[in-house]
């Protein structure tokens, strides 16, 4: 049988199933486009070619002065100061000055990435006020660090958000510091921005383009202490002065992470060409090409099923008699009583023996409530190291990029400018989504096992490819006009309309691990329930651990995830189609029509902005099938398709496109009172795309809507050189797509529920299909900012928020779901149970009973674990020229936050009382950089850098979750989830610019 996905098979035998860490991270080399290495030699040796042929001027690019007149439409970073900047594309689509912009940004500057070592969108979290990254709180995936599904998911306002525009267009790209000028965060809805936003806000990035007043180079290397290297080239080479100039960036990387096993490597080149052929006229055309391996870290500690068997006394089974018995030392014990779970079912694993065995009638360890979802495995005793993941890097996001842009802008005349730009994005996404995050024990000593009182995880593998292909146009036209030549009570204006096109083609195609052959030859499908869904049929990998020998995480699946499966001992597992929702094809087409009308008043000390933005969306979904197996496939092929194929790639649109459209709006005034005060007010609401969640019935979650109103005060002190900010917001979105287990549903229960009354013929089908939903969200707090150089030497970035973030309306269809059917649910027989399963129908009515409370509880209260407040602050002291340590620059930065929520008082009967809480700990945390810079030869500045994160080398676990040992009056809380802290990192870089 031939897997869809089209690899070869691999033999995992068993010298090479089981990955052993005794010194540091593993060591990964399986690069799939070479080519790019030489691409990045040729680009490092070409700025000493070039400087050797046409002597530039070898001053730095900050120091560079366009000669060339701008573009309305662009914004020089040059115009930047330290950290500071001043102007932005983002209030009008048009350059404007900051200050006259009355839409809450928070812009991240070329200068302040680099004093940071700023690499990634999840490095930039951690700067942006009122930013967090996608592991902050209880709303995200397992705490990821870095998203497995989507790379730019952070939280904005406490709003997850994964929108990230490149230069203002939607091309699914990734922020990546080697070809980027600066950041810019837009807190709130903002009406101006390209593509649909999110409540929260959005984040556009600004890629280097050639400046054509001078050349210039630079070469860059980075190290750490965990072996991380990473080499960065800017080759900016003017062929025409002040015409005609290209600008190549490249990247290569080799990078660790604290927390191994887990790394990245990349490839990249981004070549961008500029031609100016006159004032009036600008043509910029650019191609990159990226590639990037990723296994990346989780903020995490291993769910326990460990830790009640120990404490039960680690008994060792040698006889498992009947469902939830064993046997020990000769009694029959109920598995409960010994601390083990019910005993598997009919599953297959492929052990760290290289033996592919049944572990039906088998116990294993049970899941400790009590003692946490997460342990702490160095509070526990199992000697874990800190700076490891248990899971181990067998979740996998590897991505190829191809991005071409084109941008042409031209001045009709000194009031009337238009643009044209294209982007075309080639994605080719492959996901392994096998993460396991569960740590077991095997207490079994029967049989076949040698592995009894052993540690040991498993999973069974499951990936998606996805490719894609995204074109987006944007045509836009600003026109200035001044009746205030006539009067000067009519004020001077500008009218900006834009019109963008956007349409994305997304094919998924996924498969788990399933046995397609076994000792009795070729599976046949109509033998088993489900077919090839059937869980007789699946096959996991598991991994006997030792801590004490270094042993302590799952190997590294990568090159099981770019084959076709497993073949061996008479035994064939491939990748096979049977989730639905991992076999699809989409084709989204947004139309976008923009206008925004910008006035200043009294001599511009009133700045008012209007603006408004139309989105019509259509989605076309092609229709999927099961084939009768278990596996899924298009209903219908598109022409010329390939003969069998059974790719979503070739799947045909028969059906209407869904149609969504709405209206997103932006009313802002800016009155500068004096000088150097200012006050801003901001309302703006929003259209949001649909997302590609289900409920619980299937349906695509509709699009949400939010608003805000953003109050502001201004001071712009010290000629200009000092920015302070604060902005009172109160921010909402009513439909927000979320995650039921984040809110307590109890849909898992329910449909557990379902799959039994199916197995015993009281149900035809199961009802219930996904368990995403939906909440009104409110976010109401403060942000302030201050930025600036107060004097020569000093060079400052103050941010700090409040934030209480709530949730109302929870889950009403599954509330509804539960109220209409929880009486037919307990009208049933509550001792049934699925075939060959153990759990009663009346502990899963129990279950979803508790649940139930719990998400009722959850209304109208805070989100936790969130801290209400939040403070970061960069500071930099460069060491004057006439010093003895000139040359020198020392920096910082230091995060504080104050003690979250970290749960409230469970009752009797399984509601919270939130007016009884537990407080985590509050966390502060400090980095360090120190550069020195010099002239080395007339024509080569060099600059030295030391970064250390984490200076105090805190790497204590912290608490985000606690629960009350009974619920008695008086009992106290125990801490049940707690997160690692990456440990100390020092980073070296050394850089040179001729």
């Amino acid at each position: 049988m031939t897997s869809p996905i089209g690899r070869e098979f691999v033999n995992l035998n068993p010298n090479c199933i089981t990955m052993e860490i005794t010194s540091g991270p593993p060591s990964v080399r399986s690069w799939r486009d070479r080519s790019l290495t030489a691409t990045l030699l040729t680009a490092c040796l070409l700025p000493l070619s070039l400087a050797a042929q046409t002597n530039p001027d070898t001053s730095s690019f900050a120091e560079d002065d366009e000669i060339i007149t701008l573009s309305p439409f662009e914004v020089s970073t040059d115009q930047d100061i330290g950290y500071l900047a001043t102007a932005t594309l983002s209030g009008t689509r048009t350059n404007t000055a900051l200050k006259d912009v009355a839409n809450p940004l928070d812009i991240i500057t070329a200068e302040l990435m680099e004093d940071l070592a700023v690499q990634d969108i999840q490095d930039l979290t951690s700067l942006a006020n009122g930013v967090e990254p996608n592991a902050a709180g209880d709303l995200n995936s397992d705490g990821q660090e870095r998203e497995v599904w989507n790379y730019n998911y952070m939280e904005i306002r406490g709003f997850k958000t994964g929108v990230l525009t490149r230069n203002f267009m939607d091309l699914n790209a990734q922020f990546e510091a080697y070809n980027s000028e600066r950041v810019e965060f837009s807190k709130g809805p903002n009406a101006i921005l390209s593509g649909s936003g999110n409540p929260g806000g959005t984040v556009n990035y600004a890629t280097k383009v050639p400046r054509l007043a001078r050349s210039a180079y630079s070469i860059t290397h980075r190290t750490d202490d965990l072996g991380s290297q990473r080499v960065a080239t800017d080759v900016n080479q003017v062929l025409i002065p002040d015409q005609l100039g290209i600008r190549l960036s490249a990247l290569w990387e080799d990078q660790d992470f604290y927390r191994y096993p887990s790394y990245e490597r990349q490839n990249a080149w981004h070549l961008v060409g500029k031609w100016a052929p006159s004032r009036d006229t600008s043509i910029t055309i650019g191609h990159e090409r990226r590639s990037s391996e990723r296994a990346s870290p989780r903020g995490i500690f291993a769910r326990d099923f460990v830790s009640a068997w120990v404490a039960a006394g680690s008994p060792i089974v040698t006889e498992v008699p009947a469902n939830n018995r064993v046997i020990v030392d000769g009694v029959n014990y109920s598995s409960s009583s010994q601390g083990l779970a019910t005993v598997n079912g009919n599953n297959w694993v492929l052990d760290s023996d290289g033996l592919i065995r049944n572990t039906r009638r088998t116990a294993r360890g049970t899941f400790t409530k009590l003692n946490g979802i997460n342990m702490d495995t160095a509070a526990t005793g199992y000697d874990y190291p800190l700076d490891a993941w248990i899971g181990g890097p067998n979740g996998i996001n590897d991505s190829d990029w191809d991005i071409t842009e084109i941008n042409l802008t031209h001045r009709i005349s000194d009031d009337f400018n238009v643009e044209l730009a294209y982007g075309h994005t080639t994605n080719d996404v492959l996901q392994g989504m096998s993460i396991d995050r569960r740590l077991f024990v095997d207490p079994n000593d029967f049989g076949v096992n040698t592995h009894a009182g052993e540690l040991y995880m498993e999973t069974r593998p499951f990936i998606i490819d996805r490719d894609m292909e995204i074109d987006h146009y944007r045509a836009t036209a600003s026109y200035e006009f001044h009746p205030d030549e006539i009067n000067e009570w009519f004020g001077s204006h500008q009218l900006a309309f834009a019109y963008e096109y956007n349409e994305r083609d997304e094919a998924w195609n996924g498969g788990r691990m399933t046995i397609t052959q076994n000792q009795n030859g070729v599976v046949d499908p109509a033998n088993f329930s489900g077919g090839y869904q059937s869980s007789s049929l699946a096959l996991y990998i598991r991994d006997y651990l030792d801590p004490a020998a270094g042993k302590v995480a799952l190997h590294d699946l990568r090159e099981l995830y770019y084959s076709d499966g497993i073949n061996q001992d008479g035994f064939v597992a491939e990748f096979l189609p049977i989730a639905d929702y991992a076999t699809a094809r989409t084709l989204t087409e947004q139309d976008s029509l923009l206008g925004v009308f910008q006035s200043r008043w009294l001599k511009d000390h009133l700045i008012t902005t209007i603006g408004l933005r139309k989105d019509k969306r259509r989605i076309y979904d092609a229709a999927m099938q099961n084939d009768g197996t278990g596996l899924y496939e298009p209903v219908e092929l598109v022409s010329g398709a390939p003969e069998g194929t059974t790719l979503s790639n070739y799947a045909a649109f028969i059906d209407e496109p869904t149609t969504v459209e709405g209206i997103s709006r932006n009313y802002g005034a800016v009155i500068h009172a004096l000088d150097w005060l200012s006050f801003s007010l901001n309302y703006a609401t929003n259209f949001s795309p649909r997302t590609e969640s289900r409920d619980l019935y299937g349906e695509f979650i509709p699009a949400s809507t939010g608003e805000s109103t953003d109050y502001g005060i201004r001071l712009s002190l010290l000629q200009d050189r000092l920015s302070i900010s604060l902005i009172h917001f109160e921010t909402e979105e009513l439909n927000s797509a979320t995650n039921g287990n984040n809110i307590n549903s109890p849909f898992s229960a329910m449909d557990a529920a379902d799959q039994i009354l199916v197995d015993n013929g009281i149900l035809p089908e199961t009802r219930l299909v996904d368990r995403f939903t939906t909440a009104d969200r409110s976010a109401k707090g403060e942000e302030l900012t201050i930025i600036g150089s107060p004097t020569r030497n000093w060079t400052l970035r103050l941010t700090a928020s409040t934030l209480v973030n709530k949730q109302t309306n929870l889950a009403p269809d599954v509330r509804a779901f539960y109220l209409e059917n929880l009486p037919f649910y307990q009208a049933q027989d509550p001792s049934l149970t699925r075939a060959n399963g153990t759990t009663t129908l009346g502990s899963y009515i129990s279950q979803m009973e508790d649940q139930y409370a719990l998400m009722n509880t959850r209304e109208n209260v805070q989100s936790f674990p969130a801290s209400k407040y939040t403070a970061r602050l960069t500071a930099k002291y460069a060491f004057d020229r006439d010093s003895a340590l000139k040359g020198f620059a020392i920096g910082g930065t230091t995060r504080w936050r104050s003690a979250p929520i970290i749960g409230y008082f469970r009752q009797a009967d399984g509601s919270f009382d939130i007016t009884r809480y537990a407080r985590g700990d509050s966390r502060i945390s400090a980095d360090l950089f120190l550069n020195y810079q010099r002239k080395i030869a007339r024509d080569i500045d060099w600059k030295i850098q030391i970064n250390i994160s984490n200076l105090f080398d805190n790497d204590d676990p912290f608490p985000i979750s606690a629960r009350n040992e009974a619920s008695a009056e008086g009992s106290p809380f125990v801490r049940t989830l707690y997160r690692p802290m990456s440990g100390r990192v020092i980073s070296l870089t050394n850089s040179f610019k001729f």
